[in-house]
């Protein structure tokens, strides 16, 4: 699959087993171009409570079991060291502390990240995901769409 220039970040829930707890992370829709590329892991999406299989995931209303996570800013350029086998996703890396996956808060760090790699946020695109009342399911938030330029990143940006 060719990484995508322009993707979209958003916020799920997720049941860390490592640390046995829930939380909040953000979800990336696809491998990205650039250095972004390296703060991304596939995880497995568990179930959040028994009922949720019978409940929401249906033929009609289908909830993705496996997908992609970013990694924290500081784990950035750091490799996985262990691999569920049969589906390759992230179970936990060597500082031992869960998939040490980026949540809400660390928001602010990541547009730092992106605007200092050649990213560039687009809003106009934000804005139009985040204002429709079609949303992707009941789990996933949006919460912006941004493009890698690199170095030819233009010097415009729009606002709204």
């Amino acid at each position: 699959m060719n990484p995508l220039k322009t993707f979209t970040i958003s916020v799920r829930p997720f049941y860390d087993q490592y640390n046995k707890c829930y939380k909040n992370i953000l979800i990336i829709n696809g491998y990205p171009q650039g250095p972004l590329n390296s703060l991304v892991r596939r995880v497995n999406f568990n179930d959040l409570s028994p009922y949720q299989k019978y409940q929401n995931n249906t033929p009609c209303n289908h909830i993705e079991k496996c997908g992609l996570a970013l990694a924290n800013i500081e784990y950035y350029n750091m490799q996985p060291i262990f691999y569920n086998d049969s589906d390759m996703c992230c179970n936990k890396f060597s500082s031992g502390s869960g998939c040490n996956l980026m949540s809400p808060n660390e928001i602010n760090n990541l547009i730092s990240f992106l605007l200092n790699n050649g990213y560039q946020i687009e809003t106009q695109i934000t804005n139009m995901l985040n204002n429709s009342p079609i949303k992707p399911n009941n789990l996933t938030k949006n919460r912006f769409t941004a493009t890698y330029y690199g170095t030819n990143q233009p010097n415009i940006t729009y606002m709204r």
